[in-house]
C-alpha cells in the first residue's frame, strides 16, 4: 500500500536516481544520447540535493513509497497565490515500472490539496515534453488542458518543445 511523506536529506538520491531512470526510459530520443548516458544521474543528484538541502520558501517534495519504504513516485512543487497558471507541478515521476498504477495521480492530488490548503489555489500548471505523448495522453486523461506550446533549453543542452498543461481545478 502507499503512502506520502515530505522528502528529506535522506531521499536525495533515491530521488535523483528515480528521476534519472524516469528520463533515461522516457527521454531517448529528446536528450541528448550522451547527456542521458553519461551525466543525468551526477546531475539529477546535484539538483535534489540543492532543492531538498536549501528548499525554496514555496517548494514541496512530495515521496510516495511502499510498506518497505521503496520510492514509487515523487513530485517537486512550487506553490503561488499569485501566478496567474496557479501552482507549478516542476517534477512528476512514476517508477518506470509502475506508470499507469495511479501513483502520479495520487501525487498531484497531493500537491493540489496542499496548493488549495497553504495558498488557496485551486489552479495547476506543469510543463512537459512534447514528444511524450505517453505523459500528454496522462494530462489529458486528469483534466489538463494544452494551453501553449514553448521552447525549453533541457538539463544536458537539448532544446526541445515543451506544453504547458493547465488545471483550473483538479476534480477527480
Amino acid at each position: 500500500m502507499a503512502h506520502f511523506r515530505i522528502a528529506t536529506t535522506n531521499d536525495i538520491e533515491t530521488i535523483a536516481h528515480l528521476h534519472a531512470a524516469s528520463w533515461k526510459t522516457t527521454y531517448r530520443g529528446m536528450l541528448s544520447d550522451d547527456y542521458l548516458d553519461n551525466h543525468v544521474t551526477a546531475d539529477r543528484i546535484k539538483v535534489w540535493t540543492e532543492r531538498i538541502e536549501q528548499p525554496a520558501e514555496n517548494q514541496r517534495i512530495i515521496l510516495c513509497v511502499d510498506d518497505q519504504e521503496r520510492a514509487m513516485g515523487f513530485v517537486c512543487a512550487y506553490g503561488s497565490s499569485t501566478d496567474p497558471f496557479g501552482t507549478f507541478i516542476d517534477n512528476l515521476h512514476a517508477a518506470p515500472e509502475l506508470k499507469g498504477r495511479g501513483v502520479g495521480r495520487k501525487l498531484m492530488r497531493k500537491v493540489y490539496e496542499w496548493s488549495l490548503e497553504v495558498y488557496h489555489q485551486p489552479k495547476l500548471y506543469l510543463k512537459v515534453l512534447e514528444d511524450n505523448l505517453p505523459a500528454r495522453g496522462f494530462y489529458e486523461k486528469v483534466g489538463g488542458t494544452n494551453q501553449a506550446t514553448l521552447t525549453e533549453v533541457m538539463p544536458g543542452g537539448s532544446t526541445v518543445k515543451a506544453c504547458r498543461f493547465v488545471w483550473d481545478t483538479f476534480e477527480f
